[in-house]
């Protein structure tokens, strides 16, 4: 488990229970026990849990903008995807991705592998009712292995997307997640 995370570090992913390294400036690291996962948590953002059957999600938020809204990351994480979808995560989670270009004019999209995970991700602007504006991406990180899959989706309004998805990105590029989960 330790040689793993080690390993998912150089990856940019990585998880442990060891200790976390320091958090940038405006930023505390927050434990996702439950899924087994650290996630950076900006200063003044909020931080909640739900569970639903065998599904975690967590949720941090900025402070609203305006009528528009502020920026959002849910981590979701879903075990036995083989069981409940049939199908390999990995699969699965192309399968979201090819559904969501039939549903979505897709922005930019992109695959591979970190360690144990197969990743894939997409960004569109979402046009659904009460919704306009909204720029909306996914990151999913399959793992085959387990059979378990993390989705996170960072949402942020499309007229201040760029500022929002600086904070966005250091918290999908440096999330840490348990690669035996």
């Amino acid at each position: 488990f330790l040689r793993a995370a080690g390993v998912l570090a150089a990856l940019g992913i990585s998880y442990s229970a060891e200790p976390l390294p320091a958090a940038p400036a405006g930023f505390s690291w927050s434990r996702l026990k439950e899924i087994r996962a650290d996630i950076l948590k900006p200063a003044g953002w909020t931080l909640s849990r739900q569970r639903k059957g065998d599904s975690e999600t967590y949720r941090l938020t900025g402070a609203p903008g305006g009528e528009s809204g502020g920026p959002a990351l849910d981590i979701n994480w879903v075990a036995d995807i083989p069981g409940k979808a049939k199908m390999k995560p990995s699969a699965y989670a192309a399968g979201l991705v090819s559904a969501a270009a039939e549903n979505h004019k897709l922005l930019d999209k992109s695959s591979g592998s970190q360690g144990p995970f197969t990743t894939a991700s997409f960004r569109f602007q979402d046009s659904g009712p009460g919704r306009d504006g909204i720029m909306v991406r996914y990151q999913f990180f399959a793992n085959d292995r387990t059979g378990s899959l993390y989705i996170m989706a960072f949402e942020a309004p499309a007229n201040k997307w760029a500022n929002s998805w600086k904070t966005g990105q250091l918290l999908v590029d440096r999330v840490r997640l348990d690669p035996g989960l």
